[in-house]
């Protein structure tokens, strides 16, 4: 069980760094503040996804067993609160957001799908609470991004009047 789950927290890790890079990115790069917002939001929850898996890869390498979790927080669906009407209306459809958006959707997708799968294939009552939590908590971020593509979708539409006619 050990080498087994030490490289599926390895794994987990690499998706919870990657998440942080490219959300920094985006903030980073975008002219939005509102999306700036948004996106070092997501940035932090990675980060602190990182941390705990860090803790629990530190107790497997250490002591053979994952880390006891008191808790491991509240999953919190900001769906509503940081998809705002300036989110919303800053998100340039044909620019960069876009196209960021896409690949954050793409990323929360493969992160959930892998903590899904550890969760499955997890020996332990713990790892699988640990997976599951993880799994819960992307798939509020894919929510949240899922929700921004198709506002953007709709807007796309509008502007270029691409409703059909009745």
């Amino acid at each position: 069980m050990k080498e087994k789950t030490i490289e599926a927290i390895k794994g987990a890790i690499l998706l919870e760094k990657r998440g942080q890079v490219l959300y920094r990115s985006i903030a980073g790069s975008t002219g939005s503040d509102a999306v700036r917002e948004v996106f070092t939001k997501m940035a932090e929850e990675e980060q602190k996804h990182e941390r705990i898996l860090a803790e629990h890869y530190s107790s497997l390498v250490t002591r053979g067993t994952l880390a006891a979790v008191t808790s491991l927080g509240q999953i919190e669906d900001h769906t509503g609160e940081m998809l705002t009407e300036a989110v919303r209306s800053e998100i340039e459809a044909a620019g960069y957001e876009a196209a960021a958006i896409s690949a954050a959707i793409a990323l929360e997708k493969e992160a959930e799908a892998y903590y899904r799968g550890k969760g499955r294939d997890a020996e332990t009552d713990l790892e699988k609470e640990l997976y599951s939590w993880l799994a819960d908590w992307e798939h509020t971020h894919l929510e949240l991004l899922s929700e921004m593509d198709r506002a953007l979708m709709e807007e796309i539409w509008f502007d270029n009047h691409f409703w059909p006619e009745i």
